[in-house]
């Protein structure tokens, strides 16, 4: 799984309480949605609808969040409006920023998505809602439309760090919620961090491993360089910095043979898994 986090820095999540469809804006404000999602689109502002678990039909305003998953600054705030022609002056690079907007309330402990999108994969609707309802009681969980990668179903992305787990069960789904609140990660489910590229996913992890740090702030992928040679083969470079110095992973394509890429959508694809070697920060340490 690792390195399959998509890849956002920022986040609007609308509350819509109906039918989500294909998990358009437009289904929660046909005019004013349409042109707000292509705003998000244009900035790479990741666009999510999201209700409470077991569909609440709960009238009155309904909340929209905003949140930046930079590695410097994440926040999360919470507003809520009474229809989206609201949010029509919205800039959504505001969440592209470490600098909170203070449109709205700040929240200060994480939220976590679970993908329950079964228009888009029915796997994602019968794995994730058991995986909402066990989280539930604490009140800081939606059900939400389309994360990416449903064949890692449940999916999970712990906001506003934009940490995306996998193949989540929901008996260890209360104690995942519990560890990241003490800042630690869980490296069995862990697919990555959405502020960084598959390949720093992909060196994070492997270093993480090597390590066996769990830590949400002990490991910080730097900015890939072109592997030796810089081949199609050759991969990419990235140091990865950590307490016990700076690891330099060297990061290549292995990919494998076409398959089904979602659980029950059909589509086929070519899934690229990458091979890893780490020349460790201290000597007399031993590459892999």
């Amino acid at each position: 799984m690792r390195g399959t986090a998509a890849v956002t820095r920022g986040w609007l999540l609308v509350e819509h309480r109906g039918a989500w469809g294909d998990g358009g804006l437009d289904r929660a404000g046909a005019g004013p949605g349409v042109a707000i999602e292509a705003r998000c689109e244009a900035a790479g502002v990741r666009v999510v609808l999201v209700r409470e678990p077991g569909r609440s039909r709960e009238q009155g305003p309904f909340r929209v969040q905003l949140a930046h998953s930079g590695r410097a600054g994440e926040w999360l705030e919470e507003l809520r409006v009474t229809g989206l022609d609201e949010l029509a002056g919205l800039d959504p690079a505001v969440t592209l920023s470490p600098v909170p907007p203070g449109l709205g309330r700040r929240v200060a402990r994480p939220r976590f998505l679970v993908c329950t999108h079964g228009r888009k994969d029915a796997c994602c609707a019968v794995f994730g809602r058991p995986v909402a309802r066990a989280l539930a009681a604490g009140g800081r969980v939606w059900e939400s439309t389309h994360l990416g990668g449903d064949r890692f179903a449940p999916a999970m992305v712990c906001l506003p760090h934009g940490v995306y787990y996998g193949h989540v069960d929901p008996a260890d789904a209360g104690a995942l919620a519990r560890s990241f609140d003490d800042g630690l990660l869980s490296l069995r489910h862990l697919r990555g961090r959405s502020c960084d590229l598959p390949e720093q996913q992909v060196a994070e992890h492997a270093v993480r491993d090597a390590r066996g740090l769990t830590g949400i702030d002990d490991v910080t992928p730097l900015a890939v360089r072109p592997g030796p040679g810089s081949g199609d083969g050759d991969g990419v470079i990235v140091p990865v910095r950590h307490p016990g110095g700076t690891d330099t992973v060297r990061v290549r394509p292995a990919p494998s043979a076409e398959r089904l890429t979602s659980c029950t959508a059909g589509e086929w694809g070519r899934p690229d898994p990458r091979a890893v070697t780490i020349v460790p920060a201290l000597a007399g340490g031993a590459a892999r």
